[in-house]
């Protein structure tokens, strides 16, 4: 998926948000500011993928603030968030085919996503947001069919810290059924995005045969994968993509990905045919 002219300014407030997270050196904020225009300046009209020119800026970003990780607060809140509310929305989700509940609270456990612009993470009040969604419908239900793929070789790709926790629930359902399921996290800290400390918290590392990583992009960015990593997506029977930027790097891609994610903004909803706020299970 090409970057889309909504796509600056949402990377511009992602960028001005994290230096805020990170300093209140008014200079070095000024810096990353602008250091992100440059690069968008530069990108923008060779129309890339979104989340490959995302991850050019926030290394450089990240480089300016001098800081690894600007968003550790925010993660350890989403992580303790989900951990909170994970005995009762089990209860919910246990009620009817754990395969579909489970991958429905994945979905939307989507939702944490910080930094998005127009998008509002409901971690207040996580437990009545995911009771109300849970009574939605999903928008693109190919579940069943991802279900039927599930019985080989699968790659996880996940999302965002917090989310990984109930990513957890529908990958003990994916392990009773598959071949083999390997999980690729972060390898560094980049945005809100799940490493494998945040894995080894959801218990992840106790489920899938291997925790894997990606590099360190937001997304896949297959130049940058690691040997075994691409060895694993190359010859995995289905992919499970969570959330936007996977999509957007993976949506033109030959690979059979089943696409996971809460449309949170303009450009990925009308590239999917969903409006903003739908949730999908995308087979392609």
């Amino acid at each position: 998926m090409k970057i889309s002219p909504k796509c600056p300014s949402c990377l511009l407030n992602r960028v001005y948000m994290e230096a805020r997270m990170s300093t209140d050196d008014a200079e070095k904020i000024d810096r990353a500011v602008e250091l992100a225009l440059k690069i968008l300046a530069e990108e923008y009209p060779k129309k890339g993928i979104n989340a490959v020119i995302a991850t050019r800026i926030h290394r450089k970003v990240y480089e300016v603030l001098e800081d690894e990780d600007p968003y550790r607060e925010v993660k350890k809140r989403a992580n303790e968030v989900s951990l909170k509310y994970l005995p009762e929305i089990k209860r919910i989700v246990y009620r009817d085919d754990a395969f579909r509940s489970t991958a429905k609270a994945s979905i939307i456990a989507n939702t944490f996503d910080y930094g998005v612009m127009g998008h509002e993470v409901n971690d207040s009040a996580f437990l009545d947001y995911f009771i109300r969604k849970f009574r939605e419908s999903l928008k693109i239900d190919n579940l069943e069919k991802i279900r039927s793929l599930c019985k080989g070789r699968v790659v996880y790709l996940t999302d965002n810290c917090g989310e990984i926790v109930y990513d957890a629930l529908f990958m003990k359902e994916i392990k009773k059924i598959c071949e083999r399921l390997s999980v690729v996290v972060r390898g560094r800290p980049i945005i809100s995005d799940a490493t494998y400390e945040d894995a080894v918290i959801a218990g992840v590392d106790k489920i899938a045969d291997e925790v894997l990583d990606n590099g360190d992009g937001i997304g896949i960015i297959d130049e940058e994968l690691p040997e075994k990593t691409k060895d694993r997506i190359e010859n995995a029977d289905i992919i499970i993509a969570k959330g936007m930027a996977n999509y957007e790097c993976l949506s033109d891609s030959a690979y059979t990905i089943g696409f996971l994610l809460t449309a949170k903004c303009e450009p990925v909803a009308k590239s999917i045919g969903v409006e903003v706020g739908d949730m999908v299970a995308l087979l392609r």
